[in-house]
């Protein structure tokens, strides 16, 4: 694997699984409906981050990042809230 695929297989594997996953295990607990769907549609957004490095799309990555980001303060905002 060259360097960008090792770059994507960790925003799989760090960006996607260990925060996103831990979001929406936090929501399912504590039966927060909002929540988790805020963390399950961050989780798909991360999940094409990878992409976007592999096919060296750097504007595509920015984006996407931005919109996981965004999403993932929606959940917790709706955690706390």
């Amino acid at each position: 694997m060259d360097r960008y695929e090792t770059f994507a297989t960790w925003i799989f594997i760090v960006f996607g699984a260990l925060i996103i996953a831990g979001l929406m295990a936090f929501a399912i607990t504590t039966a927060d409906k909002p929540a988790f769907l805020f963390a399950l549609a961050s989780a798909c957004a991360a999940f094409f981050l990878g992409f976007a490095v592999i096919f060296d799309q750097p504007r595509l990555y920015g984006l996407i990042l931005f919109v996981s980001v965004a999403l993932i303060a929606a959940s917790i905002t709706a955690i706390v809230t």
